[in-house]
């Protein structure tokens, strides 16, 4: 029985949902009577025969990535940046079932939020290659200024063709190649190997690098940039230790386009906790598309003050401790006059952090990374009611009469450390003047910045067997944030990985590093320490996710095997 969740949709961007979805299109072709012609939809052939036209396609692109990973619009997608794996665990619930809690019972074929992600993923590479195909097709009647101008949105759709089928080949491995518009009924796709896929992977954000605008002429923030093609593209070498390869990408983002970290305070600062650093500037409203920021290399766009729709992201909700939960003071006050804070928000402990993050990485340097400075990491909370005695002073359970408190939840989800990058403290409740909004970030999200792009040419360096310039690489991050400089000779992936954590946590998609890495399962192993399920019941074989048993009973015309581990 078909799940209604696979029936075919038409839309403004998209003809197909989904590759899957076209065996419902099955037709007579020799029955001129019966021929399908697209007099009232779009299709490849009639949706791109103006600028127009292409352009509203390649926003949809742009928007399909926003809303489905970057804001929490689709199926948890928190899940690639951090869930179950060794930064984070679900602390709303940690004794509960939802997805990444307990790798048996949600990492597997049937699974609802695995087969949603398939599908964004092949509906998102079905786009980019209408798009292609569309400026590509000799008759079209568009006439381009240059090949420059016209190779511009080519660009861009191969860019997020490569982008989805990144995700998809290293989630699942071996993975349908799809280069083409899907535009009949077909059940026989097969899975091609992890080598012909990235290697498409690579043609693609080679085109991108050489062809999409440098920093600086993109048309408008948020747009993609060669920069952005080619630290992709670092990525894509390092999951198959083409190690020089990664350093030349990584290096051309480096030293070509007028990045650099950024070691100075700029933009807004608010430094509404007293103090601030740069680290601090990095995330505050408005400043990733600021014009003296040269680190963002691409920033996803959220617009919350726009007179129709508008968009926000959830990050502060699905990280941030759930104090608005606290309860009562110890004289019998709520903790809190409002449930929603101007400076804490209203988050709900979705992903709460490890011990790795919220502690371990930091013990070496606790009083000098500024990145574990009082602002940045919120470890201290305070009664926040006029009427009670104990209005400001700090919350901690220990105050209460013994018993009275259940310590489990005051300490997975009510009070943990709280990462500010994830949240606009009062900003935030002037752009969103509501009740229970508290959850919803306004400020532009960082997909790649440039502190990333040193720890990946580190990570490559790392490869080639040169510590020295991976040290100084990671030493680049490290001075910025006044930790101590890390010796060359301590410098292994397990290191480069808690950098990562240090500089890129609730930013960087966690799950597709460790995945690509191939220590997935001995990081969870060693630091997911949900006190309900230590470890999430991982084994070996979730180094590779399961294909949605959906698409095997789909493919009726040729074999879809199983990854191992989930037959």
């Amino acid at each position: 029985m078909k799940n209604k969740n696979y029936l075919f949709h038409f839309s403004i961007r998209s003809l197909l949902v989904t590759f899957m979805l076209l065996i419902i299109f099955t037709g007579c072709n020799d029955d001129k009577f019966l021929e399908e012609k697209p007099l009232d939809f779009l299709t490849s052939t009639n949706a791109y025969s103006t600028k127009a036209g292409i352009d509203q396609a390649i926003i949809g692109l742009y928007a399909d990535v926003r809303d489905k990973w970057y804001r929490n619009g689709g199926q948890q997608s928190y899940g690639l940046f951090g869930m179950g794996t060794d930064v984070g665990y679900d602390g709303e619930t940690p004794g509960g079932q939802r997805f990444l809690t307990n790798y048996v019972t949600s990492v597997n074929p049937d699974y609802s939020v695995i087969r949603y992600w398939w599908l964004y993923l092949y509906k998102h590479i079905q786009e980019a290659n209408m798009i292609i195909t569309g400026i590509e097709d000799p008759d079209s009647e568009i006439t381009w200024v240059s090949d420059a101008e016209k190779n511009v949105p080519i660009a861009e759709a191969r860019f997020f063709r490569a982008w989805s089928h990144w995700i998809a080949v290293t989630l699942w491995g071996d993975v349908p190649l799809v280069n083409y518009v899907v535009d009949e009924a077909k059940v026989d796709f097969v899975r091609d190997p992890k080598s012909e896929v990235y290697a498409q992977i690579e043609d693609d954000l080679i085109f991108a690098g050489q062809n999409l605008p440098v920093r600086g002429d993109e048309a408008q923030p948020g747009k993609l940039t060669q920069g952005a093609a080619k630290h992709l593209l670092a990525q894509v070498y390092l999951a198959q230790s083409k190690w020089q390869d990664a350093v030349n990408a990584a290096s051309s983002v480096i030293n070509d386009y007028g990045y650099a970290v950024m070691t100075q305070r700029f933009g807004a600062q608010n430094d509404v906790f007293g103090s601030g650093d740069v680290y601090w500037d990095l995330f505050r409203y408005n400043n990733q598309n600021a014009a003296e920021n040269t680190e963002t290399i691409w920033a996803i766009q959220f617009e919350p003050l726009v007179e129709i729709g508008g968009s926000s992201n959830y990050w502060s909700g699905i990280y941030g401790p759930r104090t608005f939960s606290w309860g009562k003071t110890p004289d019998g006050y709520n903790a809190f006059v409002n449930a929603f804070q101007d400076t804490l928000g209203r988050p709900v402990s979705r992903c709460r952090g490890t011990n790795l993050v919220h502690y371990y990485v930091w013990e070496s340097d606790w009083n000098n990374d500024i990145r574990n400075a009082k602002h940045n990491i919120k470890r201290d909370f305070y009664f926040d009611n006029p009427a009670s005695a104990y209005y400001g002073q700090k919350m901690t359970w220990e105050i209460y009469p013994a018993g009275a408190r259940n310590v489990f939840k005051d300490s997975t989800n009510y009070i943990y450390p709280y990462f500010m990058k994830t949240f606009e403290p009062v900003v935030q409740a002037t752009i969103t003047p509501k009740q229970g909004g508290g959850g919803s970030v306004s400020t532009d999200f960082y997909a790649m910045r440039l502190a990333e792009t040193y720890l990946l040419r580190a990570e490559a360096y790392l490869g080639l067997n040169d510590k020295d310039k991976a040290a100084a690489d990671i030493n680049v991050v490290r001075n910025r944030a006044k930790a101590t400089p890390v010796l060359p000779a301590d410098v292994d992936i397990d290191y480069i990985l808690d950098e990562r954590v240090r500089e890129l946590y609730a930013e960087e998609m966690r799950m597709i590093t460790l995945l690509r890495m191939g220590k997935l399962v001995d990081r969870v192993q060693r630091y997911n320490d949900n006190p309900m399920l230590p470890g999430a019941n991982i084994a070996d074989h979730n180094n590779l996710w399961p294909i949605p048993q959906a698409q095997i009973d789909l493919n009726l015309g040729a074999d879809f095997p199983q990854n191992p581990g989930y037959e």
